[in-house]
């Protein structure tokens, strides 16, 4: 399988992340020519050395003036391809909800993003990404800076209100440094087509791009690096494991406490039975979560009758996998998809399939039947198209 992977080493924006793609060997005419939708442009692309590392800028002159509302009808008239516009398009609405939500405003707010460097950027990016031709996009965390920054609309904080909303639901590592490290752009493009991970093994590595920003930081490269290369089926990660042995707790407690702790973002829960001091039967209680949850080691202590909790972190093989909404003439139900090199399997959320049973009165082992083949049918037909 062949991988992209981001390394934003201070931070991201949206011409460091096409210049790192570029360095990767994407052709500026390539790009250029795909991004003549856009009117009234020219594209410099020069390398330079930063911190004593060799890397390329890229830079847009623009000569005409493209208002933000012009973005979308733009790119719903060009000729890209189906699967570049619906990721441009899905990335540009959501850096405009994060504008009206930090804004409380309905109207577009964009001030240093409404001009075309914006819209060239996030459709250059994706242009190259297509040209490399990846299976899958990977990133690390985000970068966000420390103190505070001059804009427009005064003195803001480094990590700005529309930056950190576009990062909800992805990590963020802050850093010691006084400066916007990661811009609305870059968060809104790797938040949006990248899954992130901590730990990587890419089997071979084909192609390093360096992307260099226009800003200067002291001490640190200002630098975005971008990784093409071939890697297994299974990713790694981190995990803890928390572990603790019960022997004197009502067993109708533990119901309460096995919710809570999924509440608390526990990966899995096992109850595993064990014999303990003087034969007495007791529960092993196991819980794995992700990095160390310090809330899921107060409910096993607040909650159970354990006096203490052994703890460990982990490694973990993970198979590369997707939640997809599948529409079927039964109703709308999440499929969990995973796969071994290009063999897909899935299974269907078990609650979809108990709602849809009921809701038309049929057997769940009936039900989980019918659906599996409409399912597979609509995931074949898509892997058509």
């Amino acid at each position: 399988m062949k991988i992209l992977y981001f390394d934003p080493i201070p931070g991201a924006s949206g011409d460091m992340i096409l210049a790192a793609l570029i360095d990767c060997g994407v052709p500026r005419k390539h790009l250029v020519d795909r991004l003549s939708f856009v009117p009234g442009f020219t594209m410099t692309v020069k390398r330079l050395i930063q911190n004593g590392v060799s890397a390329r800028q890229v830079r847009f002159k623009i000569r005409r003036e493209v208002n933000e509302r012009q973005f979308l009808p733009l790119i719903k008239k060009s000729d890209l391809s189906g699967r570049v516009k619906e990721q441009s398009i899905a990335i540009l609405e959501r850096i405009f909800d994060a504008e009206r939500r930090v804004h409380r405003a309905k109207h577009l707010h964009l001030h240093e993003l409404a001009d075309a460097d914006t819209l060239l950027d996030i459709c250059g990016a994706l242009v190259a990404i297509e040209y490399l031709a990846v299976d899958k996009i990977y990133s690390r965390a985000l970068k966000a800076g420390t103190g505070f920054i001059r804009t427009v609309e005064g003195t803001m904080p480094s990590f700005n209100f529309a930056t950190a909303y576009l990062s909800k639901d992805f990590p963020v590592e802050f850093m010691p440094i006084a400066s916007e490290l990661t811009t609305p752009t870059g968060a809104a493009i790797i938040s949006t087509i990248a899954t992130p991970t901590d730990s990587i093994a890419i089997s071979r590595i084909e192609h390093i791009g360096m992307g260099a920003g226009t800003m200067t930081l002291k001490d640190h490269p200002n630098l975005m690096r971008v990784f093409i290369g071939t890697m297994d089926t299974c990713l790694i990660d981190t995990c803890t494991v928390y572990e603790t042995n019960i022997d004197d707790m009502n067993p109708q407690d533990y119901e309460s406490v096995v919710e809570n702790l999924y509440r608390a973002g526990a990966l899995e829960v096992m109850m595993t039975p064990t014999f303990m001091k003087k034969t007495r039967p007791g529960i092993l209680i196991t819980v794995i979560c992700q990095n160390n949850h310090l809330a899921i080691r107060d409910i096993l202590l607040s909650q159970t009758t354990t006096l203490g909790i052994r703890m460990h972190e982990t490694k973990r093989w993970k198979l590369r996998r997707t939640i997809k909404q599948v529409s079927t003439p039964l109703g709308k139900v999440r499929v969990k998809i995973a796969w071994i090199g290009t063999e897909m399997r899935f299974s269907i959320e078990y609650k979809d399939i108990e709602r849809i049973a009921r809701m038309r009165r049929r057997s769940i082992p009936k039900m989980r039947t019918e659906l599996t083949h409409l399912v597979a049918a609509q995931l074949a037909k898509s892997a058509k198209s």
